[in-house]
């Protein structure tokens, strides 16, 4: 008990709750936490931790439209902390949370919602008829009785009160956990006890504003006990970019393959198809990766589906980190800029190696991936399949757990909608760059020539480069040249940020100055650089441009305005440069992106 002591000194400090406040809608809250001995005590801190923020958000008081709070926690048996009445302020409910003892012993879930059934939900323990009655089961294992804690929460189901369920770690039973529930909209998975935290906006939201229906559920399917299959069809156009990653390794027989496909297909369906619409991209791995066909390849849902038809099994072993920086790196590429972006993942086993596989997940939804990870049958790590899969948010968890090939029926409709759920939002698909070698790029143009406005969004584009984060000790430094009068030295190359200009007095001038970037350049980084060209070369400038060719790794010539063509450009073509034509400034971010990605995938 001392050591348990010594934690809460170390652990508990004044918390502020900042915004999440709950103050419309009056709730009678009970928590059932478990206190079994597979928790140490540190987690037990984090778990009363997380009733005291969620505590601290509601307004708690004795008033009829006021909140009001019980505990119960269990073991072995259930223990009854207090009732809903017996702490009516703030700071006292918060301090009764806070001197709540650990328990030990087995997990007897059923017992602790039958004690809240028994105990809480009446008028002298406080419950009211014009509350909302809510149950929070709080838990890190699975129960002495599956049978009876599905009873136990039906009934409490039955009894009108909305019971959400919250799994910490790898040994949840998530079947269970949906049982209690009634529900898989109102499971959530964290992997770890201080992960508790993330969900804890989502909690308070759910608590204070949700209109519950507290009506029971169909009878359990299969493998989730609610499929939504009657109630959806489609995304209704809302658009998306979709990419499935499935296990074709040898642990997977062929018709079990062949019921994943089908699987995609039931998908595909739900979605509305089309170039404006949702695209739809399927990739195989296995040892090895095959993006199969891409999100741009089909058009037509007709077309896709066919195409699912005749993705080829690979077998081999299962290296889903090699796999998913596959898809960072290539499935995304084709991808469009404002719409929801959706990786699903399909596996029945344990990756290869963990710990990239997570390094990966990451890296994808820090770039604005959504990830569903799927799992099937015995072998699946869950601890892996919550790492890979994004957050949980109020409205949607991302993580399913399925026992056999054919149960992926139980899930398509409800995994349809989900992804139909997932908002628009902007890509950096190149955020994260994977140069093996770092780069100095110089840009050069005549900012005099291509006026203020202009020379603003060039500076927005080459400013950009401030969100390029590196997967290797590879960086870029960026250094500018433009129009003014001539400053003397070398360029300063530096990351990027606002000070960048040099200044000289005519383009041929810009491209003298650029001939001695190799003596500024670093000498193990790849020379790049860009021409940003607003008129009608001269012989001169031409010569100029040659001579630069002879010290850069690499060069790209921007022709801004719609005076340009390839016809007229002939000359400079013949140096091996990269060309682009940039009709209005309008495209810029387009040409960012272009940037960005080659010097953030094609330099070698």
């Amino acid at each position: 008990m001392l050591t348990f002591l010594v934690l809460w000194a170390v652990v508990l400090v004044s918390k502020s709750y900042g915004d999440l406040q709950c103050v419309e809608n009056p709730v009678d809250l009970v928590f059932i936490i478990d206190s079994s001995s597979s928790i140490f005590p540190n987690e037990y801190v984090r778990q009363l931790e997380f009733l005291e923020t969620i505590a601290g958000a509601l307004d708690v008081g004795h008033l009829q439209n006021q909140s009001r709070v019980g505990v119960i926690s269990f073991s072995d048996e259930p223990r009854l902390e207090f009732t809903l009445n017996q702490y009516t302020e703030r700071s006292e409910l918060i301090a009764a949370i806070r001197r709540i003892n650990y328990l030990s012993g087995g997990t007897n879930t059923a017992a602790a919602i039958q004690l809240a059934l028994e105990t809480m939900f009446n008028e002298e323990s406080g419950a009211r008829e014009e509350a909302k009655d809510i149950i929070i089961v709080i838990t890190d294992g699975e129960s002495f009785s599956e049978s009876a804690t599905k009873a136990s929460a039906q009934k409490a189901r039955e009894l009108g009160i909305f019971v959400l369920a919250i799994g910490v770690g790898v040994n949840v039973n998530v079947r269970e956990l949906n049982l209690i529930t009634g529900n898989p909209e109102h499971v959530y998975q964290v992997l770890k006890f201080e992960d508790l935290r993330d969900i804890t906006e989502t909690l308070i939201n759910k608590t204070c504003t949700e209109t519950f229906i507290t009506t029971s559920l169909p009878a359990v399917q299969k493998d989730l006990p609610h499929n939504e299959s009657s109630t959806f069809e489609s995304c209704d156009e809302k658009p998306a970019d979709v990419l499935f990653l499935l296990d074709s390794s040898s642990s997977i027989h062929r018709n079990d393959f062949k019921k994943q496909l089908n699987f995609v297909k039931t998908i595909v369906s739900a979605f509305d198809i089309g170039p404006e619409k949702t695209t739809v991209g399927v990739s195989t791995f296995s040892d090895d990766f095959r993006l199969v066909f891409n999100l741009n390849d089909f058009t037509t849902k007709e077309d896709i589906l066919g195409a699912v038809d005749n993705v080829p099994y690979l077998r081999g072993g299962t290296d889903t980190g090699f796999a998913l920086k596959n898809i960072r790196e290539y499935g995304f590429r084709l991808a469009r800029s404002n719409v929801a972006h959706i990786l699903i993942v399909v596996t029945d086993g344990l990756s290869r190696d963990p710990s990239d596989t997570l390094l990966q997940a990451s890296l994808l939804k820090e770039i604005g991936i959504n990830i569903f990870a799927i799992g099937v049958g015995p072998f699946i790590d869950k601890k892996e399949l919550i790492s890979m899969a994004s957050s949980p948010t109020e409205d949607l968890n991302f993580v399913f757990d399925v026992s056999t090939y054919d149960a992926l029926k139980s899930v398509e409709n409800l995994l349809a909608k989900r992804t139909c759920q997932i908002a628009a939002k902007q890509m950096d698909s190149y955020a994260l760059c994977i140069m093996e070698k770092p780069v100095d790029i110089l840009f050069v143009f005549d900012s005099a020539a291509i006026g203020y406005q202009d020379t603003k969004l060039i500076l927005n584009i080459i400013k950009s480069f401030q969100k390029l984060r590196f997967e290797n000790a590879a960086d870029i430094h960026v250094g500018v040249v433009s129009y003014s009068c001539t400053s003397n030295g070398d360029f300063p190359f530096q990351p990027p940020n606002d000070n960048l200009l040099i200044s000289f007095d005519k383009f041929a001038s810009l491209l003298k100055r650029a001939k001695t970037f190799k003596n500024s350049a670093r000498s193990n980084a790849v020379r790049v650089m860009v021409l940003l060209i607003d008129r009608n070369l001269t012989n001169e400038d031409e010569l100029e441009i040659l001579e630069i060719k002879t010290v850069v790794d690499r060069l790209y010539m921007i022709y801004l305005g719609e005076n340009h063509t390839k016809e007229n450009t002939l000359t400079i073509s013949s140096l091996n440069a990269q060309s682009v034509f940039v009709k209005s400034m309008n495209e810029t971010e387009d040409l960012s992106n272009y940037l960005q990605n080659e010097l953030c995938f094609d330099i070698d």
